[in-house]
């Protein structure tokens, strides 16, 4: 596995990873609850807070392959050359939208660290639950500057 291959296909190792540890822990919980009659309550903690980070990952790997959300039944019937400016519009729209939101995300771990605000179930500190947003968000305008790059060599 080269570094080139791994960083086109991180979303899709780390989604697929963290899906299947989410999957490790719904079982072990299940067995436990049912078995054991003993949930281990902390895994609900650990997959909701997971989910946002797949949910992130996913839509880092939907910019990548350019498949996220746009009118395209308007789009297809605009002539080649307004379909380029207005998905460059997109992006630039989409860069402005992902890179507030991990700025307030970044303000959110902040607050939590300076606060001391732990999580329920572990009683960790809460900062480390945020830190997926602002890494997200990045992850996400990366993807989208690349996709701007590819459409402005024509590639797309």
């Amino acid at each position: 596995m080269s570094v080139r291959w791994i960083a086109e296909h991180l979303e899709e190792v780390l989604g697929s990873a963290l899906l299947a540890g989410m999957a490790v822990l719904a079982l072990a919980n299940v067995i436990t609850r049912y078995v054991f009659e003993y949930p281990l309550a902390f895994t609900e903690e650990l997959e909701v807070n997971s989910l946002v980070w797949l949910t992130l990952f996913g839509t880092s790997l939907a910019f990548r392959r350019g498949h996220h959300l746009r009118m395209l039944f308007f789009q297809d019937k605009l002539p080649h050359k307004c379909r380029f400016w207005l998905n460059q519009i997109i992006h630039i729209a989409a860069i402005g939208l992902f890179t507030i939101l991990g700025y307030l995300g970044y303000l959110q771990l902040v607050d939590e660290y300076v606060l001391e605000i732990t999580s329920e179930s572990l009683n960790l500190p809460q900062w480390i639950y945020t830190l997926c947003i602002p890494i997200g968000c990045t992850m996400i305008v990366v993807r989208i500057l690349e996709g701007m790059i590819r459409d402005c060599k024509g590639e797309n």
